[in-house]
């Protein structure tokens, strides 16, 4: 195994090592290790050298060279020079026959015996065979350990042969050879093992820089071994040439990581081994690119009968057999380095050769032929072939592949202007259904700026452009001024202009009042008129069906029955699904969850077969957050992580996810990481207010809780306003419990009265069961605060019931503990206990650890004969000495710096700090707060 990071680690050979030890420590016997060129074999015979067991015998070690013209006995001569000492010390009892050594080792001469008189040089050649044997064996137990034999000289190979034919009774031999190529040693003893070794497997890999690092993510390791093919040696020189530490040990770095000078290295050493015909089918490989046959590597190589070299590429490790005819290149990094020694014409050649053959087939792979063809300098092929592609991508419903051959071709530099504006005006149709990056919206808006295009053109790109910059960047007014720039440019091409102004259409877009939009939809409708394109007239229908939804219009719900369930094309079709899911993500911020999952469920039906990733994207979030909202809280950090790195980090996409995370950590208790993610949330969701209206409730939730009123109380401000401005109170459901609760806190109980006024209007005659039941809890605790605690807590039943409804379990518990505390208050005991109770196990179920246990104790307060959890002796309660640890980890101290305050070992520290948290019932120590352990002595 190879040494990586900090220090030398032998890991995934460990079987291997143990047989090899085995064999060496019983002579006599005889070991191979066959294995492509790089996969490890060298390591494993030097850790077996330096085995400890084999400490008392004498280890003769060597590695056969490379040279053309090896000199004799050359590996077995530097095996005994190595070990000059040991030799001489048992010189005399050598034979006379040790003699004929001097020649071959002319150090050793002061003290061999004299060399043989008269003798010829067979004579001369078999006695050398001798000598060599008897040194060997003569120094005590012994073991020989040769590597790379397949490259010694004729005569250590006959002398090998012999030796392994018939070992001495004290000594081991141990070879290593390349698994293919014209010397295999012949069947071997019983007393033999023949090892075989490949290269790692991902999960080799994955331990090997476990190991070296502590940690390792697995994307690195699985593209690590990816890109080596898992060859130790090149595994080894790439990963050192990225960093030497974990955190330096990133994908991004690995991708843009060159090939090392070690690898070039290498590679170069073995090309030059290689006969002129095997390196250009070595080079054919890398140009192809992918797996091929005989026949096109012999096309791209311009060769024919090719057979012998390519069995002497692989041999070589250079090319990899894939079985049924067909070769790769050794690894992806195999090939980078040999692409990179090849010189620019027989390149260009090479590319050539490959476009033209795999035009030629019968299924000629577009995109392929159009790489090739560039990289050939063929810049009108090129340009044919990546239409082509394109086509071929549209039509089977890969947008994002569409797109990124056309971005591709935007960017370079040699494409004619004649293709330019097709090109350009394509990606702009292209983006609204993939997800958008950064640097795509970037290049629309350079050639909108830079280059000629006509008013058509640049019109329509500009419509495209304000479609993306409104639902997928977040940028209203910036996409609302590119659609009203284009309007101006289309002329009579309406429909296109229609598109632009239903983007505009949906209430959650943008900060002007909900009427604004609707006069964006009406206006869209207008100029839509006499059109006959069914995917237009879909998409406004959906619009308006929307938007009707994400105001909770209960008479919205009558016309989805109206909704096509078979749509006959395939544009329709795309329009349905997304009607579905615009109505799913609406009917989910009104409270109706399992409607919006069959909604989900109806949306992918429709676009299962067609790959739609915008809009698999906006699902994804949506279903987030009903996983969230529902109490499905297993799997939901996981999802919306894994979410995060499917879209655009900088894009309105990753609100939702981050927005989850947000809500799932303050679940938690993890109040730094919850406003991370709420901040961060918040800063994407410039396009969508109930995104931002949940962020702003996220972000007073965690100030509160950290009783930073003030901030609570600007930012529930901020978050009102933005609610108040867009006139749709249904979206301040979340916000306004929190809210009500830091006014409160503030001793503002007349504004709060006055909001909670403002906030039922808002919702009245609305189909929003979320927002009634935020009501309800509202009303509830100022109640409350009136001094009414039974008829609060009667309200605030009321409330949990109404969420428990939805199911919103979370807020259900919330409020199922609020009116517990009312009913304890109000001296209803049996109540208090029955609503403790309850709000403790929706808690536990939900995995909010924290909320759990404050339940518990309030439970314990109200009933004294409640069961009790823990430890005999201390029960549930913990020991003094548990809590005095407890405090200071809830402090941040590390187990070394608490017992360094206590005269405690770190060991002991940690199993106090374990008892704790069992009994606390708390995840780990991140959730420790002095807050929780305040009212424990």
């Amino acid at each position: 195994m190879p040494t990586i990071g900090t220090a030398p680690v032998f890991v995934a050979r460990d079987t291997e090592l143990a047989e090899l030890v085995r064999v060496a420590s019983r002579p006599p016997s005889v070991a191979v290790v066959e294995g492509e060129p790089g996969v490890g074999r060298s390591r494993l015979l030097e850790e077996l050298a330096a085995h400890p067991v084999l400490a008392s015998r004498v280890v003769w070690s060597a590695r056969c060279g490379s040279f053309s013209r090896p000199c004799r006995l050359a590996p077995l001569v530097d095996a005994l020079l190595e070990k000059s000492a040991v030799a001489a010390a048992h010189a005399a009892g050598f034979s006379p026959v040790t003699g004929v050594l001097r020649r071959l080792v002319p150090e050793w001469s002061p003290w061999l015996p004299p060399f043989p008189e008269n003798a010829d040089a067979e004579t001369v050649r078999q006695q050398e065979f001798r000598a060599v044997r008897e040194v060997l064996t003569g120094c005590g137990p012994a073991v020989l350990v040769l590597d790379d034999v397949h490259c010694a000289d004729d005569d250590t190979w006959e002398f090998l042969r012999g030796l392994a034919a018939s070992p001495p009774a004290a000594l081991s031999v141990v070879v290593s050879a390349a698994i293919c190529g014209p010397r295999r040693f012949p069947p071997l003893r019983e007393t033999a093992a023949h090892l075989s070794l490949t290269a790692f497997t991902d999960v080799q890999v994955r331990t090997l820089l476990d190991a070296s690092f502590g940690r390792c993510a697995p994307d690195f390791a699985e593209a690590a071994h990816r890109r080596t093919s898992g060859i130790a040696v090149d595994l080894t020189a790439l990963v050192q040439s990225v960093g030497d530490t974990a955190e330096a040990l990133s994908v991004d770095r690995l991708a843009s990581a060159t090939v090392p000078p070690i690898v070039r290295s290498r590679v170069s050493g073995l090309m030059e081994a290689i006969g002129s015909a095997a390196r250009d089918v070595v080079r054919a490989a890398a140009v192809l690119g992918s797996p091929a046959g005989e026949p096109e590597l012999g096309a791209v190589a311009a060769s024919a009968g090719i057979d012998g070299a390519i069995t002497e590429a692989v041999e070589a490790g250079l090319l990899r057999d894939l079985g049924r005819g067909r070769y790769v290149s050794g690894s992806p990094l195999i090939a980078e380095a040999v692409y990179a020694l090849l010189p620019g014409p027989q390149r260009c050649g090479m590319h050539g050769r490959a476009a033209a053959r795999l035009a030629a087939s019968a299924e000629p792979f577009a995109s392929l032929i159009a790489r090739h063809a560039r990289l050939a300098g063929d810049i009108a092929a090129w340009t044919q072939w990546t239409g082509v592609a394109v086509d071929n991508a549209i039509e089977d419903g890969r947008t994002e592949e569409a797109s990124r051959l056309l971005e591709a071709a935007l960017r370079d530099a040699d494409l004619p202007r004649t293709a330019r504006e097709s090109f350009a005006v394509r990606l702009g149709r292209e983006l609204p259904r993939s997800i958008a990056h950064a640097g795509t919206v970037r290049l629309l808006r350079e050639i909108l700026r830079e280059w000629p295009l006509s008013k058509a053109a640049r019109g329509e790109i500009r419509v495209h452009l304000g479609q993306v910059l409104i639902n997928q960047v977040g940028k209203v007014e910036a996409g609302r001024l590119e659609i009203e720039l284009g309007a101006a440019d289309l002329g009579r091409r309406q429909a296109l202009l229609a598109r632009g102004l239903v983007t505009l259409a949906l209430p959650h877009i943008g900060t002007v009042p909900v009427e604004e939009n609707f006069r964006w939809l009406d206006e869209a409708e207008q100029v839509s008129k006499g059109e006959h394109d069914a995917g237009l007239l879909a998409a406004i229908t959906a619009n308006r069906l929307s938007a009707r939804m994400q105001i909770a219009d209960p008479e919205a719900w009558h016309e989805i029955a109206d909704l096509p369930r078979a749509p006959e094309s395939a544009e329709v079709c795309r329009q349905v699904a997304r009607t579905y899911i615009n109505l799913a993500d609406a009917v989910a911020w009104n409270g109706h969850y399992p409607v919006a999952r069959a909604y989900l469920t109806t949306a992918r039906r429709l676009i299962r077969d067609d790959h739609q990733p915008y809009l698999d994207a906006l699902a994804d979030g949506t279903e987030l957050r009903l996983d969230l909202a529902m109490g499905e809280w297993a799997s939901v950090a996981e999802k919306a992580r894994a979410m995060l790195t499917r879209v655009d980090k900088d894009g309105s996409l990753a609100a939702e996810p981050l927005l989850v995370l947000g809500w799932y950590e303050y679940g938690q208790h993890r109040p730094t990481a919850a406003l991370r993610s709420f901040d961060a949330a918040f800063a994407l969701s410039a396009g969508s207010v109930p995104v931002q209206a949940s962020a702003y409730a996220g972000r007073v939730a965690v100030h509160q809780a950290g009783k930073d009123l003030q901030a609570a109380r600007r930012l529930a401000g901020f978050g009102l306003e933005t609610v108040r401005r867009k006139n749709n109170w249904v979206w301040a459901a979340e916000l306004m419990p929190f809210a009500v609760r830091t006014m409160l806190g503030l001793g503002q109980h007349v504004e709060a009265r006055e909001l909670l006024a403002e906030f039922r209007q808002g919702i009245d005659g609305k189909d929003a069961p979320v927002a009634n039941a935020s009501a309800l809890l509202c009303r509830g605790m100022l109640t409350q605060a009136r001094g009414e605690t039974l008829a609060a807590g009667e309200l605030l039943l009321g409330a949990a019931q109404a969420y428990s409804a939805l199911p919103l379990p979370y807020f259900a518990a919330y409020a199922d503990e609020l009116a517990a505390g009312c009913f304890s208050e109000a001296g209803v005991r049996e109540r208090a206990v029955a609503s403790f109770t309850t709000a403790e196990t929706t808690y536990a179920g939900l995995g909010a650890a924290v909320d759990a246990l404050r339940c518990r104790r309030s439970l314990r307060r109200c009933d004294p004969e409640m069961p009790r959890r823990g430890r005999k002796g201390y029960g549930e309660a913990l020991s003094p000495r548990e809590l005095e640890v407890a405090r200071l980890a809830a402090q941040n101290l590390t187990n070394r710096e608490i017992g360094e305050r206590l005269f405690l070992s770190p060991r002991t520290v940690e199993i106090h700090v374990g008892r704790a948290l069992r009994k606390l019932g708390l995840p780990s120590r991140t959730v420790l707060t002095a807050d929780l352990l305040s009212d424990i002595h």
